[in-house]
């Protein structure tokens, strides 16, 4: 994966993307063989979502339905 350095909003929102990639068990390398590749739409969505969420625009969502208890 990348390794930027700084404190950005886009470079706080890549990390965050990482981070749910990893949780989901998705990642950005053809060549890897665990988990599910990411596609482009849905890499371009997720950044823009945590985007948003770093500059303090979240949207209320449902959470998963395997968070609900």
């Amino acid at each position: 994966m990348l390794n930027p350095n700084g404190d950005s909003a886009q470079i706080v929102a890549l990390a965050l993307l990482e981070r749910i990639a990893r949780s989901e068990g998705r990642h950005f390398d053809v060549a890897s063989q665990q988990g599910s590749t990411a596609d482009r739409q849905s890499i371009l969505d997720t950044y823009f979502d945590c985007l948003n969420v770093i500059r303090g625009h979240r949207a209320k969502a449902a959470a998963p339905e395997s968070w609900e208890v």
